[in-house]
């Protein structure tokens, strides 16, 4: 084998991800939060760094706030409900609700197995564990679990903790008492097809009336499959989304702005900039620049954000404009690549740009992601969606619509040809039942 060392000169481009580059990329894709929590690290490690105090104007707005004619005005006023209790009235979350009902229910030797088994909910209330699992994992009786179980499942709200929605149902009928015999046995035999049931099937299963199935249809459909729902909705609004980007309107012209209340504004500490220019020390002197390099890169990271969502905002107002006028049904289909193409960018800076970004419209706010839609003759799945909606709410109740239905409206009032298969893949997207269990619910 001949092994020898050889000097070749070649040319070729290489993209080097400069430190610079990597900030740059690393800010536009960051939330508003995230860009916060990140840059309040960046505070801590670089004291040449200095970010925009907005304390003494939020003080100052405040105390206008306070000498104002309207706050001082007398609290027998019925003008604006705003009232101390109404910023102060405390409702506890789901699990606090339900371990303040434990103790009227069980025994103190009880209280952590029910405790444990509160604290194994989802979202909607049912219990995640089966009671094998919880015996293994508590080492407790089975038996004593489903004694703790059932007693809590008859809690407020009633049917919490069940192991299913079905059981949930069945929980709830038989709380109610009386006269729910056969709104329980449509539960318990037929819940998991009752949709592909019509209601003569169920007259001569049960051998009952139609009355007597609408009856306990009605019964069925005012229960409530998950228990949870209006405590973890409530959970849920915690949430606060505030917008990045705000469009507004003047003279009848819309226009972008960045949300002030969550944009940075860096700039340089003046104290440590004369130390760096005028330190003899040389260390000191060596520190100070290389913090004053790194804020200058960050300082640019951040404009060159801002300048990016700005222009991508803008691209928005101008292909959505009908969208900011009239609403979802008038959003246009537009791609990624095409607005790179008009602010000159790459696609993948636009997807980071856009990424966990909320815009503030005059038709509510709307992640940024919304506005970059597919579609067909020129009209947005969103657009698509909202009429479908639109159209089934309108609908009459004993004739609901087809999928078929819809497409031939779609097209004749629209302009838009769907196949039927893409009107029932939209229909089902949005949670909404097929025509015949439309036609059914609805004369219950």
């Amino acid at each position: 084998m001949d092994l020898k060392m050889d000097i070749n000169i070649e040319q070729r481009q290489e993209l080097i991800m400069t430190p610079q580059l990597q900030m740059a990329i690393k800010l536009l894709q960051f939330s508003s939060l995230e860009l916060e929590e990140y840059l309040d690290e960046e505070l801590l490690e670089n004291p040449i760094i200095e970010k925009e105090d907005k304390k003494e104007e939020w003080e100052e707005s405040l105390e206008d706030h306070y000498n104002s004619k309207k706050f001082s005005r007398s609290s027998n006023s019925t003008e604006g409900q705003d009232s101390f209790e109404s910023y102060t009235n405390y409702r506890p979350g789901l699990i606090e609700h339900l371990e303040n009902q434990l103790y009227e229910v069980l025994p103190e030797s009880e209280l952590d197995l029910g405790r444990y088994i509160v604290s194994n909910l989802n979202q909607d209330g049912l219990l995640i564990p089966s009671v094998e699992e919880l015996a293994e994992e508590t080492g407790k009786d089975p038996v004593l679990i489903n004694n703790v179980l059932r007693k809590i499942q008859h809690l407020d709200p009633v049917g919490i903790a069940s192991r299913n929605i079905k059981e949930a149902l069945l929980i709830q009928l038989d709380k109610m008492g009386r006269d729910n015999d056969l709104a329980m046995k449509i539960v318990a035999g037929c819940w998991d097809k009752l949709n592909d049931l019509s209601i003569k099937k169920l007259m001569k299963k049960y051998k009952a009336t139609e009355e007597e199935v609408l009856y306990a249809l009605e019964k069925i459909k005012n229960l409530q499959p998950r228990p949870a729902s209006l405590y973890s909705n409530e959970e849920l609004k915690t949430d606060y989304l505030e917008p990045d980007i705000l469009i507004k309107r003047d003279n009848g012209e819309y226009y972008a702005e960045l949300n002030s209340s969550n944009t940075p504004v860096l700039s340089i500490n003046p104290k440590y900039y004369n130390l760096m220019k005028n330190t003899e020390d040389d260390e000191t002197n060596e520190f100070l620049k290389k913090k004053f390099k790194a804020a200058i890169w960050l300082i640019r990271a951040i404009e060159h954000r801002r300048m990016t969502l700005l222009k991508i905002s803008n691209v928005l107002i101008e292909r959505q404009k009908e969208f900011l006028e009239q609403g979802v049904k008038h959003l246009n289909p537009l791609t990624m690549q095409e607005v790179a193409d008009e602010i000159e960018m790459h696609e993948s800076t636009v997807s980071r740009a856009s990424n966990d970004k909320y815009v503030q419209t005059p038709q509510g706010l709307y992640s940024m992601k919304f506005f970059f839609a597919s579609g067909v003759d020129n009209r947005s799945s969103a657009s698509i969606k909202a009429l479908i909606t639109e159209y089934i709410k309108k609908e009459n109740k004993n004739k609901a619509y087809s999928d078929s239905k819809l497409a031939e409206i779609l097209t004749k009032n629209e302009g838009i040809n769907l196949s039927r298969r893409t009107i029932a893949k939209y229909r089902n997207s949005l949670g909404i039942p097929s025509s015949l269990e439309r036609r059914k619910w609805k004369r219950c």
